[in-house]
């Protein structure tokens, strides 16, 4: 009983780690796309960290709503802040990264 049990977690740890392959190797050779899209929302959500000294970090996200979809980005605290709700242009990103707004 306990061989099959640690058979069922081996197996459940090599899925996780292909699919966290999977999700990298997607987001690296994605092709470029450009939308028209609109800042939808942005925040920064409180990150607890796991070591003492660091009790919260932050990330920066924004949400972009094209025609059909919305789409989530972190970004880093520099660009956060040139980010207007509202603002309409064409985004260009790649996979999980923008390559510019304009």
């Amino acid at each position: 009983m306990a061989d099959i049990i640690n058979y069922i977690i081996i197996a459940i740890c090599l899925l996780c780690w292909i699919l966290i392959i999977l999700k990298l190797m997607q987001s690296k050779f994605a092709p470029v796309k450009t939308v028209k899209a609109e800042v939808f929302d942005k925040y920064k959500p409180d990150v607890i960290s796991k070591y003492p000294k660091n009790l919260k970090s932050k990330r920066y996200v924004v949400v972009f709503k094209t025609k059909d979809k919305k789409l989530s980005f972190n970004v880093s605290e520099f660009s956060y802040g040139n980010y207007k709700i509202n603002e309409k242009g064409t985004l260009k990103y790649k996979g999980t990264k923008i390559i510019s707004f304009k």
